[in-house]
């Protein structure tokens, strides 16, 4: 589940939140919608001037009423299943919200199994692919895009882009002592 803005059951909850707060999520397209106009995850680490008043004042970070904090969770759903019925394939795709701005989940899913087909970095082709989309979207090419120095300007373009893949059916094939342990045991026989 996408625990974002563009997400009804999150929207629905940040509605009944803060009631009053018309601007409480807004939709800019039909695959981005942000809290207070600003931040698509509804759960996260950073982005403490959507939770905690004091950091609602600092230049480029000002929500403008009304506003009545906390508007990202904190605490994060967690969701446990056993790895036991893995496939070759398989595999989970752990991105900040930059990716988001441009990829679908079904886009991003696409990405990793060409790369995992092709033997090329899963997670370097979905970084790739929003960076290239980015760029087209301002009508630049990618090369202009990575000449630009980070900084302001280019967050215009685009936000930060991290991705990583965790290949399921590996981790669940994995044996269960580690390899130094196992080394360990074998010395001692």
């Amino acid at each position: 589940t996408d625990l974002n803005a563009m997400n009804h059951s999150e929207q629905e909850r940040l509605k009944r939140d803060h009631p009053g707060e018309a601007d409480i999520f807004r939709c800019r397209g039909p695959y981005s919608c942000y809290v207070k106009g600003c931040l698509q995850p509804t759960y996260s680490i950073g982005d403490a001037y959507l939770k905690y008043p004091y950091f609602n004042n600092f230049p480029g970070r000002v929500v403008s009423e009304p506003y009545r904090p906390p508007y990202i969770k904190t605490v994060p759903q967690i969701t446990a299943r056993p790895l036991t019925s893995c496939q070759e394939g398989d595999f989970l795709i752990l991105a900040t919200d930059g990716v988001w701005d441009y990829l679908s989940d079904q886009n991003a899913v696409d990405l990793v199994c060409r790369a995992h087909r092709r033997g090329t970095n899963p997670a370097q082709a979905v970084v790739d692919a929003t960076l290239e989309l980015a760029a087209s979207r301002f009508g630049i090419s990618r090369e202009e895009l990575d000449r630009m120095p980070l900084g302001r300007q280019r967050r215009r373009i685009h936000d930060d882009a991290t991705v990583i893949v965790v290949d399921l059916y590996a981790a669940a094939s994995a044996t269960s002592v580690p390899p130094r342990a196992a080394a360990k045991q074998q010395s001692k026989l």
